[in-house]
């Protein structure tokens, strides 16, 4: 028997559902309709240009940030078309906590894009999304990175494992936690390859939204390493940086 609480999450996800079929996505830029970011604002948008570390892309003047230089990083690497800032996070923020699920289509398609145009150094990669708990998931009613993924590996003809990862603990949201040592704290051990995934000798493009400090990406990629991969590239929409943001 379904209690009070499912109940009343499923509710709100079916409300949030019909809105987004009786009222037309508006652009966060402007407030136009019919699409997340519309045309004018998506050419200016924040892109992600060099100098950026080669390793989290965290922008700055440097070949290498600091936490890179000085941490051991189990991804090979992140990649992302823009910096967090703009319309782009008002993107991600509708996408992430505002229900607008639809609009996951033209950002996984933006991300599809920009790794079409800016190809990793990967062989028949296997694209998998950083996963979300099972609670959480419940009550947001999907997991933002799943959308994403799903839509990169169908644009760009990849083998798509939404299943690869799970969350085998409920981490606290690493959007509350500022300091970059207690969010690696906050994701350590959370997150486990599922059984019955063969990662021996692949590489493997993990998606998500935003990456910060990489913390999820870095906890992400150890299990997957662990697990046999060759490589783990991170593919984020946005990487943010300074101090972190919600």
């Amino acid at each position: 028997m379904l209690s009070l609480a499912h109940i009343g999450v499923t509710a709100t996800r079916v409300g949030r559902d019909l809105l987004g079929l009786v009222f037309p996505i508006e652009c966060v830029g402007c407030g136009g309709s019919g699409s997340l970011i519309c045309d004018s604002c998506t050419r200016n948008l924040p892109a992600l240009l060099p100098p950026f570390c080669d390793i989290c892309a965290s922008p700055g003047d440097f070949a290498r940030c600091q936490t890179c230089a000085e941490s051991v990083r189990r991804f090979d690497g992140i990649r992302a078309p823009y910096r967090y800032a703009g319309p782009i996070r008002q993107a991600v923020l509708a996408l992430k906590y505002g229900g607008i699920r639809a609009g996951s289509t033209q950002l996984g398609d933006m991300l599809a894009d920009y790794l079409t145009e800016n190809p990793l150094p990967v062989s028949d990669p296997m694209v998998i999304p950083v996963p979300m708990h099972r609670s959480r998931q419940r009550d947001r009613g999907y997991n933002q990175a799943e959308l994403l993924a799903n839509r990169v590996a169908r644009r760009c003809d990849l083998h798509y494992e939404p299943s690869g990862l799970v969350r085998i603990r409920n981490a606290d949201p690493q959007a509350g936690i500022a300091d970059p040592n207690a969010r690696a704290d906050n994701v350590a051990g959370s997150v486990a390859v599922a059984a019955g995934v063969n990662l021996a000798g692949r590489d493997i493009i993990l998606v998500d939204d935003v990456a910060t400090t990489g913390s999820t990406m870095d906890v992400c990629a150890a299990a997957l390493k662990q697990a046999g991969a060759r490589s783990v590239w991170g593919l984020t929409l946005a990487v943010a940086s300074g101090t972190p943001r919600q």
